[in-house]
């Protein structure tokens, strides 16, 4: 099982809890939402309570480049300085400065690895691209010179639509791979599209992103963590991803970047969830409600340990299902879905379209019995993931060895 906790907001014990439980196997704090001090304090007894548990320090250094940040605590971090433009890495030494303040500050943190300063780009020919490729180069050469540092992981966060481009994401796995950067991992992130809390990705966007995660990981043996994937993680284990990250909140478990953006308060609460492993999503409650009534629940469960609430009550809509709840049975019904992978690429693919294809069998039957879902609870996501994996397949040509 390789699910990290992506940190935010408001953690109290959520992250000890889901430690306690085995639900995940490591967390990657952000330090928008902590004071350092206070981050700092956190994160020495979890290296110290949890030895195996891996831990990563994003330090969010991508915040700086928008327009007005919503940057909470970001500032009192050393290496952050909000307003930034593309004149402001213009120049080696400034860029090298930007590297070395961000790996300084992390170095003595108790982290399992390092993550390099980078930006947020549109495309992989435009100008930010570039000063990500400057950073990370940078970032590599500042490591080069520690003692004993914990290893280095280049960090690119990418807008989605950038994925739609098959030829300049090859000649980003051409940069990236070169003899001269001595690599050990990557930790991405993708900017959605889609403010809303879904699991649809465009097919072609996807199939990209599978490929570059089969490339560097299995091709050339090297650590890929994907943060703020969420249930589209899964996939990308399967292609060959050491490990995935989902938050609490919604705008922990996908990125986007208007979260990071300062805008008037107000929205709608979030509704209350159900994460279901067979269904490959996280469902109304009203929904799950629905299901019980035309006697499918059973069906839909993820057969993990929080489930005994629902099982226990007399209808979902009757269990004590907080929010508190659900947070930590998303995790637990992740972990348990990336326990089903096996670890070999081949094998991983064909059982993720068996199970999308259930899936999306048991959304045909609950709406033949009346069930009716919201459309971002509902079935749209699978048809474009099963292309995408069938597009990837037809690249990669993953063998079972």
């Amino acid at each position: 099982m390789a699910v990290y906790i992506q940190h935010g907001h408001g953690r109290s014990d959520k992250i000890t809890t889901a430690l306690d439980a085995r639900s995940v196997d490591g967390v990657i704090f952000g330090a928008r939402n902590e004071k350092p001090d206070n981050l700092l304090a956190y994160i020495k007894p979890i290296r110290s309570d949890y030895k195996d548990c891996e831990l990563l320090f994003d330090p969010q250094f991508y915040v700086s480049t928008l327009t007005p940040p919503n940057d909470r605590y970001l500032p009192e971090y050393p290496y952050y300085e909000s307003g930034r433009s593309a004149s402001d890495f213009t120049g080696v030494r400034r860029v090298r400065r930007y590297a070395e303040d961000t790996l300084k500050f992390q170095v003595d943190m108790g982290v399992s690895a390092l993550l390099s300063p980078t930006v947020i780009f549109d495309s992989f020919s435009d100008r930010w691209h570039q000063i990500a490729l400057n950073l990370a180069d940078a970032s590599l050469e500042y490591h080069t010179g520690l003692t004993a540092p914990p290893p280095l992981l280049l960090s690119f966060v990418l807008d989605e639509k950038a994925l739609a481009a098959a030829d300049e994401v090859n000649r980003f796995l051409d940069a990236v791979t070169q003899d001269e950067w001595h690599v050990k991992g990557f930790y991405f992130i993708v900017d959605r599209r889609e403010k809303t809390y879904n699991q649809r990705v465009e097919s072609s966007c996807l199939a990209q992103y599978l490929y570059l995660v089969y490339v560097l990981s299995q091709l050339n043996d090297l650590r890929v963590i994907c943060g703020y994937t969420d249930f589209v993680g899964i996939p990308l284990r399967a292609a060959g991803a050491h490990a995935f990250a989902t938050g609490w909140h919604h705008s922990l478990r996908q990125f986007h970047r208007g979260n990071f953006i300062k805008r008037r308060p107000g929205g709608q609460p979030a509704r209350e969830r159900y994460s279901s492993g067979p269904l490959f999503n996280s469902i109304l409650m009203n929904e799950l409600q629905d299901i019980f009534e035309v006697g499918q629940l059973n069906e839909v469960l993820s057969n993990v340990l929080l489930d005994d609430i629902i099982m226990s009550a007399s209808n979902p809509e009757g269990a004590n299902w907080t929010k508190g709840v659900s947070q930590q049975h998303h995790w637990q019904s992740l972990g348990a879905m990336d326990e089903r992978l096996s670890g070999n690429v081949k094998t991983d693919l064909s059982n993720t379209i068996r199970w999308l294809r259930d899936a999306d069998g048991l959304y045909k039957q609950l709406a033949a019995e009346g069930v009716q879902f919201d459309r971002n609870s509902g079935r749209d996501h699978i048809e474009g993931w099963l292309k995408a994996i069938g597009e990837f397949q037809q690249m990669a040509r993953p063998t079972s060895s």
